[in-house]
């Protein structure tokens, strides 16, 4: 490696701050900052002989939200882009085994690591801002956009007025129309995409509450939320397009829309019925 990481150096700088369990954590994100990466926050504290809620803390002391929050970084600083991109594309030689096999541990692990992250204090603050909104505005661009999409079918199947449009000129438009009784539902992975960071201009403007679907904690997306569903994926900034942030999200709006449909089951049951009725 050429350069220290900065993560690094400010580790470094803060050590003599820190004693006991968390000189311990602290040294070993140090020296195996690739484990970091390689395991859920349970994994690494049994590494540190200590409890996961200590790992959690240090990583706040350190000044991130979490462990979720503290790999995003350590990924952004050390995963080269290329190497990155080599891992998403076969080798000639990958066999048609090894490739189904590959997709199945990579799929089966951001499932639970997105799971594991997901609180349930977030979900219901989530559905509380859908429950109260007049209007509900879904954007999502991109591979997100597919999410976004699913997200507004479920909701109008549930009896919420929502609303979704992929032009990016159209979305601007939709928004400005919005005031704060209404609710504006970002989905985004990196979380600070052009038309994400416009989007929430916009809202800003008219004082229109956020909810945002990203994986990142320290997106502009995610600080001017006022809730936030992280999803939790093996995926860098540069991708190939793989399927990974959008099963996660996809999870995550499952989850969101089932909590909301348990409030009146029968009501959604004759709702999608009278849909499928209409359309076959």
């Amino acid at each position: 490696m050429e350069f220290t990481p900065k993560f690094l150096q400010e580790i470094r700088q803060r050590l003599s701050e820190f004693t006991g369990n968390n000189r311990v954590i602290a040294e070993r994100i140090i020296h195996f900052p690739e484990q970091v990466l390689q395991t859920k926050v349970s994994e690494f504290a049994e590494m540190c002989r200590c409890d996961s809620s200590q790992v959690v803390r240090l990583c706040q002391k350190l000044g991130y939200d979490g462990f979720t929050s503290l790999k995003n970084r350590i990924a952004a600083e050390l995963i080269d882009p290329k190497r990155t991109l080599r891992r998403q594309i076969a080798e000639p030689t990958t066999t048609f085994g090894q490739m189904k096999k590959n997709f199945s541990q990579s799929f089966t692990r951001t499932i639970n690591d997105t799971l594991e992250n997901l609180s349930e204090e977030a979900i219901e603050q989530a559905a509380g801002l859908i429950r109260q909104a007049r209007h509900i505005v879904v954007c999502g661009f991109g591979s997100s956009g597919l999410a976004a999409r699913d997200l507004r079918i479920k909701l109008v199947r549930i009896g919420y007025y929502a609303m979704f449009v992929e032009d990016v000129e159209n979305v601007r438009s939709l928004i400005a129309t919005l005031a704060p009784q209404d609710l504006l539902i970002l989905i985004s992975f990196s979380g600070d995409t052009r038309s994400i960071q416009d989007s929430i201009h916009l809202a800003r403007k008219n004082g229109v509450p956020i909810l945002g679907l990203t994986n990142y904690l320290n997106s502009p997306l995610a600080k001017n939320a006022v809730c936030i569903l992280q999803t939790t994926a093996d995926e860098q900034r540069l991708r190939l397009g793989a399927m990974d942030s959008t099963i996660a999200q996809f999870l995550v709006i499952d989850l969101l829309s089932s909590l909301l449909a348990l409030e009146a089951p029968e009501q959604t049951k004759q709702r999608i019925l009278q849909i499928f009725e209409t359309t076959r």
